[in-house]
This record gives structure tokens, C-alpha cells and sequence, in this order.
């Protein structure tokens, strides 16, 4: 499983003691970005701040630049 980025703070409270989890939904356990063609698409991290508990969803820095390599493509 792919962790979160040390870069990553909360976006609620600008905190940095954020806890990883999954979500059970499945709505949320995919994400494609519009008007892209993709088989399973990307898996988002949960998380939950532990300062305010706001609760986010964000992917993978290595996600993220797959992403970046996928929406720039022609």
C-alpha cells in the first residue's frame, strides 16, 4: 500500500498529524480523471488529520505523476 507524503499537511488546519486509512465505500476506492480512457484508474489514501478531524482523500505522490504523464498525453 502507498503511504502518505511527508509533504502533505491538512488543508483544514495546515496540521501535519495525519493518520492513513481506507475508506469502505466503494465509490471512493477509484479515481479516473475525466475524459481519459483507464481500466481500473488510481487509488486514493484516506486520511483523517488528527489535530482537527477533517477527513481527506488525496493519491500517491508516484499516482500523482503517473497522473501528470496520463492527463499531458495526447
Amino acid at each position: 500500500m502507498e503511504t502518505l507524503s511527508p509533504k502533505l499537511v491538512c488543508p483544514s488546519c495546515k496540521g501535519q498529524r495525519l493518520v492513513a486509512g481506507t475508506f469502505w465505500e466503494k465509490a471512493y476506492r477509484n479515481f479516473a480523471p475525466k475524459g481519459k480512457l483507464m481500466l481500473l484508474g488510481y487509488s486514493p489514501l484516506s486520511f483523517v488529520c488528527r489535530d482537527c478531524g477533517y477527513l481527506g482523500i488525496c493519491l500517491s505522490e508516484k499516482e500523482r505523476g503517473e497522473l501528470d504523464v496520463k492527463v499531458t498525453e495526447g
